[in-house]
């Protein structure tokens, strides 16, 4: 059954005035193109959109009530405030004081989404959670997924991005964590953060707890696992990873892709388990053992739940397989790019028992002034492990000398396409990545045509 939402509340915890009666609504909306009948209406403005101007379109597919930073005539209750934004925080930490069940934050450069639905998955049999809306992570996105937290559920589980320094420090102060998740850092917003170590400490930020209970989960395998364990005030550091000691060791990993399958073995506490995961992806047992840490740490015992790991519904464009007509292979992982997440999706490529082995890479972006060195280190590790190196964008230009004549940089995405169906043979696996303003999503959509 959904939750209903009295909007006086809301208007009362955003700081907002009321014009109209009280009514309630079914949920939260801040994009007219997912509206649903019944939401409140957030008119937020930004740099590139004005969201006031989109309140006709909202009222017309059934919203309930508009936030608004301005008075206007309205067919629905009107909630008016100085800053739409500001409401969102504002109602997002109240509703954050007001929840009294445990509250998860996940951070790192690669594997948040992932790890999220994870937890999720794995919890689902025996609690009720709440927990980030797809990827929405930042300063906008955090508190509009905190919008619709209330005392129906047992837990939250969210997401903490970040951009710039400090990020993650004014995210935490808002989702306050119980239990904190790292897990890992790799390049990835450079042109924002400058370096791998400034990555490190603005992650790890996210192990500053408000009271001495918290727990932080960390990857063993990172180099910078003892500095986040000797910086955190944490109750407990619960490790995970790969390497021995671990709290939470993976001692191996097979991938099946005829079934969609990653299966591990899991050591801990002189225990061994068997683990069988939906979806492929040799890092995602890494993945998995953190988030049964992060169980743990909520006093499941794996057995428990281990078996919920089965019925994990990963992310789309994440390692999401698709048989082509002719039986070759795509895998569309064309969700977003960094250079480590590129890395491991090669690695389970390479597993896939495919002949034939096609990349098609989008650029890497903001990478700042290490782009055209992170790009050609790519084509090196891929040049010992495909085929044909097939891109789209001008980082791209160094590294595909190393493949000869199979490596190409394209012009437009229906160039590359066309050629990807000239070389398609029967045993072929293709993977599709690239970062997400790069829209390889299309390139793997047209791909999946043939």
């Amino acid at each position: 059954m959904l939750s209903k939402f009295n909007i006086s509340e809301i208007a009362n915890k955003g700081k907002a005035e009321l014009h109209g009666k009280s009514v309630e609504v079914n949920g939260f909306s801040i994009d007219t193109r997912t509206l649903l009948n019944g939401d409140l209406y957030i008119a937020l403005k930004g740099k590139n959109f004005n969201g006031t101007d989109f309140i006709n379109e909202a009222i017309t597919k059934g919203a309930n009530a508009i936030v608004a930073d301005h008075y206007f005539e309205s067919k629905v209750p009107l909630l008016v405030v100085d800053n739409t934004e500001a409401f969102l925080k504002n109602l997002a930490i109240m509703n954050r004081l007001a929840f009294e069940g445990p509250v998860i934050g996940i951070t790192g450069s690669n594997g948040k989404t992932s790890s999220k639905e994870i937890v999720a998955s794995l919890l689902s049999s025996k609690k009720k959670c709440h927990k980030t809306i797809g990827n929405k992570n930042n300063q906008i996105g955090l508190p509009f997924s905190l919008a619709d937290l209330d005392s129906s559920y047992d837990c939250s589980i969210l997401e903490l991005g970040t951009s710039f320094p400090g990020e993650i420090g004014v995210l935490s102060a808002i989702a306050k964590p119980d239990i904190a998740l790292i897990t890992n850092v790799f390049e990835s917003h450079l042109s924002g953060l400058g370096s791998l170590e400034l990555i490190a400490k603005e992650k790890g930020d996210i192990g500053c707890f408000e009271n001495d209970k918290g727990v932080l989960v960390l990857n063993k395998d990172s180099r910078y696992f003892d500095f986040w364990g000797n910086t955190t005030n944490a109750n407990k550091v619960i490790s995970f990873g790969t390497k021995e000691g671990c709290d939470f060791q993976v001692l191996s990993t097979d991938v099946d892709f005829n079934k969609n399958l990653t299966s591990f073995v899991l050591a801990h506490q002189y225990k061994e388990f068997k683990c069988t995961m939906n979806g492929v992806g040799l890092h995602n047992s890494v993945n998995a053992a953190g988030a049964l840490a992060v169980c743990s740490a909520m006093g499941l015992a794996l057995d428990e739940i281990i078996d919920n790991l089965e019925r994990i519904e990963l992310p789309q464009r994440r390692l999401s397989l698709f048989r082509m007509s002719n039986g070759s292979l795509l895998i569309d992982d064309s969700y977003n790019a960094n250079p480590e997440s590129v890395k491991q999706s090669i690695d389970t490529m390479c597993v896939s028992g495919m002949n034939k082995k096609i990349v098609v890479l989008g650029e890497m972006r903001e990478l700042g002034n290490d782009a055209a060195k992170l790009h050609k280190e790519i084509s090196e590790y891929a040049k010992t492990r495909v085929d044909n190196f097939l891109c789209l964008g001008g980082s791209w230009q160094e590294g595909v000398k190393l493949f000869g004549e199979k490596g190409i940089v394209f012009s437009s995405q229906e160039e590359l396409v066309d050629h990807v169906s000239s070389i398609l043979e029967t045993d072929t696996v293709i993977l599709v990545k690239g970062s997400r303003s790069t829209r390889m999503d299309i390139v793997a959509d047209k791909l999946k045509e043939f």
